[in-house]
């Protein structure tokens, strides 16, 4: 909408207008800093993203919105709902209670990063036992930093989301750190402290609580490590605090563990979970049948995490979707990331869904990436064909089963895109058909929540 439409009033009425405005906004937000413009009019910001429905009631007369947006508002006589604003040049209307102040807006991202829910729940006993009982998960680490220790000794360490402190305590006995500076956001860091005390290491490590992204660390490190991986790998996001601690303190010649991680995705028969919606049948002599498109909804509309997958259930072989080496990688890498794939089923069965694993390099420092030394290089994998870890595998169930026969292909696309607003999810699409001679005898697409979308 051009801002020739816009119902403010006359020149010759716009101071009090304006005044009109900025009262209403004090009101409104219970605001005493607002901000202005050059003109003396209002500025807001988009406390998240806004799309409006065109189709709607004057859907033709209002703005979209990204998070963080500045706004210029123009009138608010439209009451407390709707607000009309000017934003990259163009004025409209956009729902009122999407804007505020700006630390209004900083207090929005806290919400919308779930810090509070996030942090918390790393300061149970339950999550710190499973990851410690993980022995393939840890013993990964350990065997990355004996295996270097001549390049860590006398060095400078960050564990970042240190957890009990495990790691710093392992850099410090098994590799030989001068120091450990130990960062988590949970109040963990109590129990860190506590345990790095017991263990005699008090001298050489410091527990810090707080986010990496704020904390004060006197020196450059040389090695940043951290066990940041979740769901579909990226789930959580924590691997953009990794970023960060890198830009703001790794030596320009230092190394980040992991150093170098992969997704894969493959495709796959799953009849116990299958059997969940097949459930819904013939039941004591009554037809259960119209419950199964619920049950599809209840129990496949996200990714069922902590799958276990047997080797036997992959329909063809797993393809690389996803790369990144973590010290040259960039936060705008982790918003979209899409890909194509194509499989060769290698025996008959059905096709349930696609499976997800991810696995993590400890490349050593001086190497470039892992790839530079494979055969030396200590790898972590959360495959069907490893060890058993924490994690599992991940699993995507499709609406509609289909039946392959060995030779048939499966083509499609993998997309993995960030959510705009609750920074710590993102939306899994996976588009795909399924071909047997060169006839298409399946296709379809499907999205999975990780968990807002």
């Amino acid at each position: 909408t051009s801002s020739s439409s816009s119902p403010v009033a006359s020149t010759a009425e716009a101071d009090d207008a304006r005044k009109d405005v900025i009262e209403a906004l004090r009101e409104a937000l219970a605001a005493t800093d607002l901000e202005f413009d050059g003109d003396g009019q209002p500025v807001l910001y988009a406390k998240s993203s806004y799309s409006p429905d065109r189709r709607d009631d004057g859907g033709e007369t209002r703005l979209s919105l990204s998070r963080g947006d500045c706004v210029r508002v123009l009138n608010t006589s439209m009451g407390k709902q709707w607000w009309w604003v000017e934003a990259h040049g163009r004025c409209g209307y956009v729902p009122a209670d999407y804007l505020g102040t700006e630390a209004q807006m900083r207090g929005a991202e806290d919400m919308f990063w779930q810090n509070q829910e996030y942090f918390g729940q790393y300061a149970t006993l339950k999550v710190h036992q499973e990851m410690l009982a993980d022995a393939p998960r840890t013993l990964a680490y350990q065997r990355a930093i004996k295996q270097c220790r001549a390049d860590i000794e006398g060095k400078v360490v960050l564990d970042v989301g240190c957890g009990t402190g495990i790691l710093g305590m392992m850099c410090v006995r098994d590799g030989g750190a001068a120091r450990v500076y130990a960062v988590d956001a949970s109040p963990i860091t109590e129990q860190a402290q506590r345990l790095v005390e017991a263990n005699g290491l008090a001298d050489r490590i410091t527990v810090i609580q707080g986010k990496v992204e704020d904390a004060e660390i006197p020196e450059k490190v040389d090695l940043i490590l951290s066990e940041w991986m979740g769901t579909f790998l990226l789930f959580e996001f924590m691997l953009e605090s990794i970023v960060s601690a890198r830009d703001l303190f790794l030596k320009p010649d230092g190394v980040v563990w992991p150093s170098d991680v992969s997704l894969y995705l493959a495709p796959c028969s799953a009849p116990n979970q299958a059997q969940r919606v097949d459930f819904w049948d013939s039941l004591y002599g009554f037809d259960f049948t119209p419950m199964r498109s619920e049950a599809r909804q209840e129990y496949h509309r996200v990714p069922i995490f902590n799958h276990q997958l047997a080797e036997a259930d992959c329909l063809a072989p797993e393809q690389e979707i996803l790369r990144f080496a973590v010290k040259s990688m960039s936060r705008e890498d982790l918003e979209l990331n899409r890909s194509a794939f194509e499989f060769t089923v290698t025996h008959d069965g059905t096709l349930h869904g696609f499976a997800s694993w991810f696995d993590v390099a400890f490349a050593r420092p001086g190497s470039a990436s892992a790839n530079t030394a494979a055969d030396e290089t200590v790898r972590l994998s959360t495959g069907p064909a490893w060890p058993r870890t924490h994690w599992n595998q991940d699993l995507c169930m499709l609406d509609d089963y289909v039946a392959v026969w060995a030779g048939d292909v499966v083509r499609g696309s993998v997309t993995l895109e960030r959510n705009a607003d609750w920074r710590r999810h993102m939306l899994i699409t996976v588009d795909y058909v399924v071909q047997r001679g060169g006839e298409v005898v399946a296709r379809d697409s499907k999205q999975f929540g990780l968990w807002r979308c």
